[in-house]
């Protein structure tokens, strides 16, 4: 049971911290723009990730600055609301190594590792996720529909 809550607290954490974020991005004026030049002269990023940034991001700007907005924002959601919490996990993984791969080590480390602890617990996850509290709701219903109809 402790488990199960500190699992849910690291869901709703990562969750609202995803959401914040790219809330953040969306209200602020976020330049991807920027980041490209930022990447392409960086001494720590590898060599194919600047070369990715340079030949892929640089030239569709405006659909990967939106991808990255509304996608933390779908991923934060997805972990607050418990629905698809285990893809919200996988992709806020994807996000925080890329991050990571472009240099901004601030909290991404921290924030990869709880989205590696909630990959790594799929069954607890799904049994603290809205779906699951949907589905109990949905056969308790049935199971009153036939005990009705049977009676």
């Amino acid at each position: 049971m402790i488990a199960k809550i500190l699992l849910l607290m690291v869901r709703l954490g990562s969750g609202f911290y995803m959401l914040f974020q790219g809330y953040e991005k969306l209200t602020g004026g976020f330049a991807i723009d920027g980041l490209v030049s930022v990447i392409k002269e960086n001494q720590d990023s590898p060599e194919w990730f600047k070369t990715f940034f340079d030949a892929i991001i640089a030239n569709h700007l405006e659909l990967f600055k939106w991808m990255v907005q509304l996608g933390e924002i779908a991923i934060g959601l997805g972990l607050i609301l418990g629905v698809f919490s285990y893809t919200a996990s996988f992709f806020g993984v994807f996000v925080m190594l890329n991050y990571i791969l472009a240099d901004m080590i601030f909290t991404y480390p921290i924030q990869l590792f709880f989205f590696i602890i909630l990959l790594m617990n799929k069954k607890t996850l799904k049994t603290i996720s809205l779906n699951h509290f949907i589905k109990r709701k949905k056969l308790r219903n049935d199971e009153d529909d036939t005990r009705a109809y049977s009676g």
